[in-house]
C-alpha cells in the first residue's frame, strides 16, 4: 500500500495543538463542504459543539453530518466515496488498514478513562450473570463484530475469568441496547452515554468493559482516506484545528455542553446533568492509541502495527 510522506509526529501534533492552517483565505470566502459520517455519542460529539460554537465556519468549513452506527460502517462509506472524514475507533481503523483500506487518523477524538468511564457491559436488573465466567454461553450486543465494544468485551471477558470465545456476539444499535437486555432478547451489551445512563432504570451496571483494553486510552478519532488527505490536506488541517479548539472548550464546559447534546442527541436534560462526560484527547498520541490496536489485533488476527502508522501526516 502507497503512504503519504511521514514528517514526525511533533509535527502533526503542533499542527493541530496550535491550529495551523494554511494561510491566505479571504475572511468572505466560500465555506468549504465536508460531508462528515459520525457516531452519535458522548465521545464524538465535538461536531455538534464545533457546529454550534462556529468553530467550523470560522474554520472556513461547512460540515455537514451524517450519523452511522459503527466504525466499520463508518469505513466502508469513507473508502466507497460516501464522504469525506468520519468517526472510528482505533480498532477498526487498524484492521481495515491490514486489509488494504488506505485510512488514517486526522484528529482525536474521545478518551476511553476508568475516571470518567463512559462505557458499560450492562445486563438486566432481574439478571443472575455477575461474573465473566457467567457469560458462557450467552449473547452480547455490540454496536459491530469489528469495533471497540467487540474488542474490549471480550478482552474484559478474558482478563477476569471467562472464555470470550464461548459468547455469541451480536450487533445493536446503541439506542436498543438497553431494551434488548430487558426483554431479554440479548443476555447483555457493551453500550456508552448517554444511552447507559439512560437506561439505567432497568438495567444493571455489570461491568466496566472498556479497561479490557487498558484504564486509559485513545477510543475514537476523525478519519479519512490517503486519497482525499492527498487533495485536501489544507481542509484536513482545518478541520483538525476546529476539533482542537473545541476539545479543550468541551473539556472545561460540560454544563454547556450538555445543553447542546440535548438538542443533537435528544438527551433527557436530567440524564445529561448526573451521566460521565466523555474526555476529549487533544492530540494524537501514539502511547494512547497503541493499546486499543493490540487488542484489536488479538482479536481479529491481524498483526499488531505501530501506532504512529496510522496517523496522517501532512508533507511538508
Amino acid at each position: 500500500m502507497k503512504h503519504l510522506r511521514r514528517p514526525t509526529f511533533a509535527l502533526l501534533a503542533a499542527a493541530l495543538s496550535f491550529g495551523i492552517a494554511p494561510a491566505g483565505r479571504a475572511a468572505d470566502a466560500p465555506l468549504t463542504v465536508v460531508n462528515l459520517i459520525n457516531l452519535p455519542a458522548d465521545n464524538s460529539a465535538e461536531v455538534y459543539y464545533a457546529q454550534e460554537l462556529g468553530f467550523f465556519k470560522d474554520a472556513g468549513l461547512d460540515v455537514r453530518v451524517t450519523p452511522m452506527t459503527n466504525s466499520s460502517a463508518i469505513i466502508a462509506a469513507l473508502s466507497g466515496g460516501g464522504g469525506d472524514i468520519g468517526n472510528s475507533v482505533v480498532g477498526s481503523v487498524a484492521d481495515a488498514r491490514g486489509k488494504g483500506i488506505p485510512v488514517l487518523f486526522l484528529a482525536p477524538a474521545g478518551m476511553s478513562d476508568i475516571a470518567s468511564p463512559t462505557a458499560a457491559l450492562i445486563v438486566a436488573k432481574d439478571s443472575p450473570i455477575k461474573t465473566a465466567a457467567d457469560l458462557k454461553g450467552k449473547t452480547i450486543a455490540v454496536s459491530g463484530l469489528n469495533d471497540l465494544t467487540y474488542f474490549a468485551t471480550r478482552a474484559w471477558i478474558d482478563k477476569n475469568g471467562g472464555n470470550s470465545a464461548d459468547s455469541k456476539y451480536v450487533e445493536l444499535p446503541f439506542p436498543q441496547m438497553a431494551v434488548a437486555v430487558v426483554s431479554h432478547r440479548v443476555d447483555a451489551a457493551y453500550t456508552v452515554e448517554p444511552f447507559f445512563t439512560a437506561g439505567l432504570d432497568n438495567t444493571r451496571l455489570m461491568a466496566r468493559a472498556s479497561t479490557g483494553v487498558a484504564q486509559r486510552y485513545m477510543a475514537t478519532g476523525w478519519i479519512a482516506t490517503e486519497p482525499w488527505l492527498a487533495s485536501h490536506a489544507d481542509v484536513a488541517l482545518r478541520f483538525g484545528a476546529a476539533i482542537h479548539r473545541t476539545a479543550i472548550w468541551a473539556n472545561a464546559h460540560h454544563p454547556e455542553s450538555a445543553v447542546i447534546l440535548e438538542k443533537y442527541l435528544k438527551v433527557d436534560p436530567a440524564i445529561a446533568a448526573k451521566m460521565y462526560r466523555a474526555p476529549y484527547a487533544l492530540a494524537l498520541e501514539p502511547r494512547l492509541i497503541q493499546p486499543s490496536i493490540d487488542t484489536a489485533a488479538k482479536y481479529t488476527g491481524q498483526a499488531s502495527v505501530p501506532a504512529n502508522t496510522l496517523i496522517w501526516a501532512p508533507a511538508k
